[in-house]
């Protein structure tokens, strides 16, 4: 303890500093910044420890011991400030204490600590006392760093990507709240598995609609929608997919296997309610590239209404990689696919929704975008469109809107298209349209149902042109 004492001391009083600058919002602009001390605090520690005859072994166990003790006070005055409603930009963890707070002090600042003290512990040694001994150590450690980056870092990607870790979110509001009649029931998929769903009848009998939710979300998602259809006529399903919400499953394949509780939901519709109208698939994000594959792989399916569809998983994912964690593609992407596919047991390169819809034939699409979504570009519904070999396919886009939030921004005129499409589709037969063909305008949002689908990285995150 004596070797971390006086860089320890000297660091809490900055932490203190900085804590009351955030907190009275005087930090912006400020003239440091805590993380600045990590690369002056693995310097200061190496040049105690070699003066002190430690070697390696010695030096990286007093810089643990060092971070541990600063990260300990962050975390402590970070829940001083969220519990005092101080909420300042440093000392706080956002909407997700595990992501926001737990993470990153106890295992990334840490790993940065390591590795700045491992690279900088050879050149101080060799400088110091000119004995291969001395920094022989730290050529273990760059093993490790390599270790950390090239094997650690994809492992922790892949687990953030598939619901390895982390709460998960659940519906706050129900099909109550926008005044609709509901039960609730449960959908068993084909592989065994639970789902939780909703089901919302309709007299009308125009048909039943069934909502799939983005990446990280739940059924919750698209109650504004589904209160919109069933204002025309329309019976609802909604649900939560596998390892989402309240249904049971350890891991999200973004399509893979979750195809199959859209194929629960299809057959709960037909053969248990009796359904003999249309059935729809309205899906955001990863719902829409899943609706896509299920009207590929299942019967039954009369059209799909797909929002912010990928075209291929491996490309989203490089995509990610670059835009969201600033890695390189190479070797990133194939290391953080080739781990993915191994915990999961699946292969990305199959989940190819271009491939898919290929085969759409008797089967009506609706393709979705916004012109700011980053994540999800308008080019992959133009490439899209361009494989669907069908002719009862059409593309909406909406100005402005980014991932997973084109309801909320551009309601009135979504609204329109969907119903525009429907009756394009021959799908609005047989009844007046109770909302008179146009939008719900005054759909008001009681519980906050129209969530954005985003990644807060690792970690959901972001623009949150997040589950992603």
């Amino acid at each position: 303890m004596s070797l971390i004492r006086l860089p320890l001391i000297f660091t809490w009083g900055l932490v203190v500093l900085w804590f009351l600058l955030d907190v009275t919002n005087l930090a912006a602009g400020g003239p440091f910044n805590i993380n600045w001390t990590i690369p002056a605090a693995a310097a200061w520690l190496a040049v105690i420890c070699l003066r002190a005859g430690k070697g390696y072994g010695g030096f990286l166990w007093a810089a643990l011991r060092y971070t541990a003790g600063v990260r300990l006070l962050i975390i402590l005055l970070a829940v001083l400030g969220k519990t005092a409603g101080l909420e300042g930009e440093y000392f706080t963890w956002g909407r997700n204490v595990l992501f926001g707070l737990v993470i990153p002090h106890v295992v990334l600042w840490p790993v940065v600590t390591f590795i700045a003290g491992t690279l900088i512990w050879p050149v101080l040694a060799l400088a110091m006392r000119r004995r291969q001994v001395s920094y022989r150590g730290a050529a273990m450690g760059v093993v490790v760093i390599l270790l950390l980056v090239f094997i650690g870092l994809p492992y922790l990607i892949s687990t953030m990507y598939t619901g390895g870790v982390g709460p998960r979110r659940k519906a706050n509001s129900t099909p109550a709240d926008y005044g609709l009649a509901y039960e609730d029931v449960t959908l068993t998929t084909s592989d065994g598995l639970n789902l939780a769903a909703w089901y919302v009848p309709n007299d009308a009998g125009r048909g039943t609609v069934i909502y799939c939710h983005g990446h990280t979300n739940h059924r919750g998602q698209m109650l504004e929608q589904a209160a919109f259809l069933h204002e025309n006529g329309y019976s609802g399903l909604l649900f939560d997919f596998r390892r989402h919400g309240d249904s049971e499953g350890d891991l999200t394949t973004f399509g893979y296997y979750e195809w199959r509780d859209v194929q629960a939901a299809t057959r709960y519709a037909v053969d248990e309610r009796g359904e003999e109208g249309p059935v729809i698939l309205w899906g955001i994000s990863m719902g829409a590239a899943t609706a896509l594959l299920a009207a590929s792989e299942e019967s039954g399916i009369d059209a799909v209404i797909a929002e912010s569809s990928f075209y291929a998983a491996s490309e989203t994912l490089r995509s990610d990689l670059s835009r969201m964690f600033g890695l390189p593609t190479v070797p990133f992407g194939f290391l953080t696919s080739t781990i993915t596919e191994l915990r999961v047991g699946i292969r990305i390169d199959d989940l190819d929704i271009g491939r898919a819809v290929s085969g759409l034939k008797d089967v009506s699409v609706l393709l979705v975008g916004g012109t700011a979504d980053r994540r999800m570009p308008l080019s992959n519904n133009e490439r899209l469109y361009a494989q669907i070999s069908g002719a009862g396919k059409e593309i909406y886009v909406a100005e402005g809107a980014t991932h997973g939030d084109i309801w909320e921004m551009d309601r009135e005129a979504y609204a329109a298209q969907v119903l525009a499409f429907l009756e394009n589709e021959e799908l609005l037969d047989d009844l007046e349209s109770p909302a008179g063909g146009g939008a719900s305008d005054d759909l008001e949002s009681p519980a906050g149902g129209g969530e954005s689908d985003d990644l807060e990285s690792p970690a959901g995150g972001g623009e949150s042109d997040g589950s992603r």
